[in-house]
């Protein structure tokens, strides 16, 4: 299979894997993380500003859905506010070092002697944003559906496949984000294996 095409249906299947998440969401069915969500999408928002100001057009796609898939679950957060849980301790110190990485990450772009350490910043920015969401899965694995989860990481698995130039920082993102997805995803498949839930339950 060429390259090309398994590029196309990375990218098919990340941005398919909200689909499914969105609408348990909307249904309350789900518990997404205000904290993870909301670092999430101004991680996204930043990556599309910089997308932009650096003359992107059809390649700003990829930075598009990176906002607004993230932005979808956050207005249905904000829809659901009545159901948040007091935050933990540890959930401020992963939004307040979120944001420094951030921060580090945005600095970093546009520093020449920084930029080839940009993207680890913004994968650590992304850690953090991702650490209150698998702590709850692997507390309360049945609060969440892994079949979105389960996609996402394939989508960014099939991605290794679709790099032509074979360096650290091409092979970094995807394989980060297959293994971030699937630690979100390995606790509530266990349980749901264990429970021996119906269908309905895993998506």
């Amino acid at each position: 299979m060429e390259k090309e095409t398994f590029g196309f249906l990375s990218g098919a299947i990340v941005v398919a894997s909200i689909v499914p998440y969105a609408v348990r969401a909307y249904q309350g069915k789900v518990k997404p993380n205000p904290m993870t969500w909301l670092l999430w999408t101004m991680i996204g928002f930043s990556l599309l500003v910089t997308y932009r100001d650096s003359g992107a057009e059809a390649n700003i796609w990829p930075a598009v859905f990176g906002f607004t898939n993230p932005f979808l679950i956050v207005v249905f957060l904000i829809k659901n506010r009545s159901q948040w849980k007091k935050f933990e301790k540890f959930e401020y110190f992963c939004l307040f070092f979120g944001l420094v990485s951030l921060a580090m990450w945005i600095y970093m772009r546009e520093e020449r002697a920084f930029v080839q350490y940009a993207l680890f910043m913004a994968i650590v920015a992304d850690a953090f944003a991702a650490i209150p969401t698998i702590v709850f899965v692997w507390r309360f694995p049945a609060e969440e559906r892994p079949f979105a989860w389960g996609m996402y990481a394939v989508g960014y698995g099939l991605g290794v496949f679709a790099i032509s130039e074979h360096t650290a920082s091409n092979y970094i993102l995807p394989i980060y984000m297959f293994f971030g997805a699937l630690s979100i995803a390995l606790p509530q498949v266990i349980y749901r294996l264990r429970k021996r839930s119906p269908l309905t339950e895993w998506i």
